[in-house]
């Protein structure tokens, strides 16, 4: 397959590296990825600035780029650029951070996922779940081992989210998404500036889910959809007269 690689932590990452590596064994690989970090830009795209497209030195042998916008731009400007070479997927990650339960909504890992879906092409989003001193050779071996049967059952419906504990995972579930709350804060900088801080918090909930399945140290595989409609309440106002 020919597939595209992103990613929001940017395309120095260790983790897009490790990524395009373990694809690239395989399968025609190229990485188009943000200049820098663009963590939690979610779905946003630039549409206020220029965006700048450059080729950059890959030392693992496949062709790499950066822009200078967000992981959605990353994919739609691929798409726009490369359009003569079709792509058969897009990848995402790895994300040095998990992407579990209401954290999607932040993500641009995932985001350039289902940007992918929007324009017609199955995608996969991968996290590790760490703090920090990510393992990324466990990764490795996760995603060398789950990647061809995860391809089988991509569609462009749903970008399938993957999130990988940072050692050795004791399993691999499907999981829905759960709820990741934090301890958030904002802390006050010697220069006046805030800075949002937080660890997450336990709460009572399905212990099934995405959130506690990785918690207990599983991969969890999660198809995420970019419709939003509750369409339980649809069926409630269908006689509502506003």
């Amino acid at each position: 397959m020919r597939i595209l690689v992103a990613n929001d932590d940017g395309i120095e990452s260790e983790g897009i590296k490790t990524l395009a590596k373990v694809l690239s064994e395989h399968h025609k690989v190229t990485v188009v990825a943000p200049d820098g970090n663009r963590s939690a830009f979610s779905h946003s795209l630039t549409i206020s600035k220029n965006l700048t497209f450059k080729k950059v030195e890959s030392e693992f042998g496949f062709e790499a780029y950066s822009v200078s916008g967000t992981p959605a731009d990353c994919i739609k400007f691929a798409l726009h650029y490369f359009s003569d070479e079709k792509f058969d997927m897009v990848c995402s990650g790895v994300n040095m951070g998990n992407n579990l339960g209401s954290d999607i909504m932040y993500s641009g890992t995932v985001a350039a996922a289902v940007e992918a879906n929007f324009l017609g092409l199955k995608s996969i989003a991968f996290s590790n779940t760490g703090r920090s001193d990510f393992d990324f050779k466990s990764n490795e071996k996760v995603i060398a081992e789950i990647f061809d049967r995860l391809a089988e059952i991509a569609s462009v419906k749903y970008a399938l989210n993957v999130n990988m504990p940072n050692y050795d995972p004791i399993g691999v579930r499907f999981a829905p998404i759960g709820i990741q709350k934090y301890s958030d804060s904002y802390v006050k900088n010697e220069d006046g500036t805030y800075r949002l801080i937080g660890e997450p918090t336990e709460i009572e909930q399905n212990r099934d889910c995405d959130v506690e399945l990785s918690r207990r140290g599983y991969v969890t595989v999660t198809p995420v959809l970019y419709d939003r409609t509750d369409y339980d309440a649809m069926k409630r106002f269908k006689d509502i007269e506003l």
